[in-house]
């Protein structure tokens, strides 16, 4: 009963945690912030959960691939171009990567030791959604309609990172509207998606808007399935919210928004493409190991460009190389193949979830984003949950008899 009691507590923490990431520091308790608490809090609780005799639990394949890549992310700091602080307070510097990738591993690796229930997992799908609604909280807050901006934003946010975390709330939100048993994670649910899509709107982030549309992807099948008189309800339904959403939003807004397929295929998406070509140019200067841990702003800085890589998978090349890549690659693969452990209707939007993190990724560096590694935990606790999770330990122990 206290082992129940100890791993009850350290679910809150979590939860916590969970609410306090897409804010980021925008919510503290006498001056600390509440992301720093909880995940202090998480880290003692689970620790006594493990000490009082729990064991450790996890997904195998999913722990092998994620710790392969921290390990190799970690190891590149030692040919980083960049040990120093940088010029610009926007570039990270490496030590602080290191702690970042370090809080990553202990994240994902507790998530699976509290995490043990379906109704567990729909807490936390709860909270990401409460942290996200707090996160439009504090975008509507300022926000005025009348005003020239084509693009609103938090202070200190990004505004395309801003909506992508709003995107990635989205299958999720459809997935407790659809499965969950309470009424009140239902009522949750529904409520976050005219929420989450005119927060999307207002940033005017062509990636969170074409990421929204990834989000919805998971409905198709339960779609086709329901009545005709339920189709007409969620038609018009889903009518209502986007007319009501699009009605609140500035026409160049909107513009910017539906330029999207233009951009892609005649602009320069928004000037990224330059910055790819020369980080090209440093790809082939080091191939296979890269630059280092943060060192993509020092690397590209002598062609005069001060931004960070806008493309996970670019920024990963340059200071990891290809090992890095491929590393990256093979976690996103067995998160991948996890959505087929996943039952059929529930599949798809599992799947919208990491497709949407995917696509952000292509035109946004979020590779060390907290919010990006809970859409595959997410995935990757989902579908351990439908086979009987055994303690990592007994696994090795199996594999080694």
């Amino acid at each position: 009963a206290s082992m129940e009691g100890i791993r009850k507590l350290a679910l809150i923490c979590l939860l916590l945690f969970i609410f306090a990431v897409p804010t980021d520091g925008l919510w503290t308790i006498a001056g600390l912030a509440l992301v720093k608490i909880s995940g202090l809090l998480l880290f003692g609780v689970v620790a006594l959960l493990i000490i009082s005799g729990d064991g450790m639990r996890g997904s195998p394949w999913f722990f092998i691939t994620v710790t392969v890549y921290i390990c190799w992310m970690l190891f590149s700091f030692l040919w980083t171009w960049m040990p120093v602080n940088y010029e610009t307070s926007l570039a990270i510097n490496s030590q602080q990567s290191i702690k970042e990738y370090l809080y990553l591993f202990m994240m994902l690796l507790l998530a699976f030791q509290v995490v043990r229930t379906e109704q567990d997992l729909n807490l936390i799908f709860a909270a990401y959604l409460l942290g996200a609604i707090s996160l439009t909280y504090f975008l509507v807050r300022g926000y005025d309609p009348t005003s020239t901006t084509v693009r609103h934003e938090i202070r200190g946010f990004d505004a395309n990172e801003t909506s992508l975390q709003l995107a990635l709330g989205l299958p999720i939100a459809l997935y407790l509207l659809l499965i969950a048993k309470s009424w009140l994670l239902r009522g949750l649910g529904l409520v976050y998606l005219p929420i989450a899509l005119f927060g999307i709107f207002i940033t005017g982030s062509r990636t969170g808007f074409i990421t929204a549309l990834l989000g919805f992807i998971g409905l198709i099948p339960w779609f086709l399935r329901t009545k005709f008189i339920w189709k007409l309800v969620g038609l018009s339904l889903f009518v209502v919210i986007a007319l009501g959403v699009t009605s609140m939003v500035p026409q160049k807004t909107l513009d910017r928004l539906f330029s999207s397929g233009t951009e892609l295929s005649q602009g320069t998406l928004s000037s990224r493409s330059i910055t790819w070509s020369r980080a090209w140019l440093e790809i082939n200067e080091a191939p296979f190991f890269g630059n280092g841990l943060s060192s993509f702003r020092r690397v590209i800085n002598k062609y005069n460009i001060d931004y960070t890589a806008h493309n996970s998978y670019i920024a990963i090349m340059v200071e990891q190389g290809i090992i890095g890549l491929l590393s990256y690659l093979a976690v996103i693969m067995v998160v991948f193949l996890q959505v087929f452990k996943i039952p059929p209707e529930q599949r798809l939007l599992m799947l919208s979830l990491l497709l949407i993190v995917i696509a952000g990724q292509f035109t946004l560096t979020l590779n060390g984003r907290m919010f990006i590694w809970f859409a595959y935990l997410f995935i990757a606790l989902k579908a351990s949950l439908g086979q009987q999770a055994q303690p990592l330990t007994q696994y090795y122990q199996l594999r080694l008899a």
